[in-house]
């Protein structure tokens, strides 16, 4: 039988200290990676430490980063991580990122589990509202819209791979706004507007920097990075625009417009804002505003180049196009939720 080698990261709490150790393990056809590290553990060494379950890709349980992507280790055959060895030939493994290790490849998946509570991740129905006799009665339109969202086992997996949580322990993370976003999009919720208000805020939808490692480390297809997107135009829609990001999306989209190029020039001090709060903001950006006159580019983008005038034309078109869409698809939901709510009273 083939021999594959492991090169396992493995932490001992005891001594605080971190190493790495070999291991070979027969390879066959149908071996996933799980079966491989239990195989050393019940077999070589039995103070391996892991997380495991269900061995079917339900629990979540055994995410952890192979060859340096969080994925599920029962859910990946062994062939597959051989195609992503490193030079040697070893199928690394280590412990998820972004949390506390505890032993080996176990971690403290305390501040991910926080950020579902801190995303108020549950139905609030109108609180006058009297429960009816059966249930809360949704159509299948309205429930295909958001169940992919639904779909997320809660492994880690995104959050550990997440640029934005590396950096700040604040952010909600992709599987917290992905949860997030099935019940802002719930027409059983009540909390629409106050959901989307916080979700706007600091350590919300607009501090991702839209990087997909999310949507690539995802086992269950959740698409969190779409339901984040979502999550901005629906706050934009609802009119919460009094933030960075906003501006942010407004002014990019502007420049864009007006003159078919981005218009670099106005882009940092229209996404901060004006007036006296936005001051401390703007000369955080001096020491960036020097570097870049030093490197000229401050003074391209000062130049404000525009598209040709047949370009602008162009893109104003495709502009407009997208604006009436988007109008068509309001009036279309419009009508539907109208006819939605005659059959339910009907009903």
């Amino acid at each position: 039988m083939p021999q594959q080698t492991f090169r396992i990261q493995r932490y001992d709490p005891t001594e605080d200290r971190s190493y790495e150790e070999e291991f070979a393990v027969g390879v066959e056809a149908g071996k996933t990676v799980l079966d491989a590290l239990n195989e050393i553990r019940w077999e070589q060494d039995g103070t391996l430490a892991l997380r495991m379950s269900c061995r079917h890709a339900i629990c979540g349980s055994c995410a952890m980063k192979i060859n340096g992507s969080s994925m599920l280790a029962c859910k990946t055959q062994i062939s597959q991580a051989q195609e992503r060895a490193d030079a040697s030939g070893a199928i690394t493994v280590g412990p998820m990122g972004n949390q506390p290790v505890i032993k080996d490849l176990v971690v403290d998946m305390g501040i991910f589990m926080r950020q579902f509570e801190r995303a108020e991740t549950w139905l609030q129905p109108p609180p006058d509202q009297e429960p009816p006799q059966r249930e809360f009665r949704q159509s299948k339109d309205s429930h295909d819209h958001w169940s992919h969202a639904s779909s997320c086992i809660h492994c880690g997996a995104c959050y550990s791979d997440c640029t934005v949580a590396e950096v700040d322990e604040t952010f909600l993370g992709p599987a917290a706004l992905a949860k997030a976003y099935r019940f802002v999009m719930d027409d059983r919720d009540s909390a629409k507007q106050e959901r989307l208000q916080s979700l706007s805020g600091p350590g919300g939808v607009w501090d991702c920097t839209r990087c997909y490692m999310c949507v690539q480390a995802c086992p269950k297809d959740v698409l969190p990075m779409d339901a984040i997107i979502e999550l901005r135009a629906e706050a934009m829609a609802a009119g919460i625009t009094n933030n960075h990001g906003s501006r942010h999306a407004k002014t990019f989209a502007g420049g864009v417009k007006k003159r078919g190029r981005l218009d670099e020039a106005t882009l940092v001090p229209l996404s901060i804002g004006i007036g006296p709060a936005a001051i401390p903001q703007m000369l955080a950006y001096i020491p960036s505003a020097i570097r870049l006159l030093r490197s000229r580019k401050l003074i391209e983008a000062a130049k404000r180049h525009a598209a040709s005038k047949d370009g602008r034309r162009e893109i104003k078109r495709i502009f407009q196009e997208v604006e009436d869409e988007k109008h068509h698809d309001a009036v279309n939901a419009a009508s539907y939720e109208a006819l939605h709510e005659e059959a339910l009273k009907a009903h």
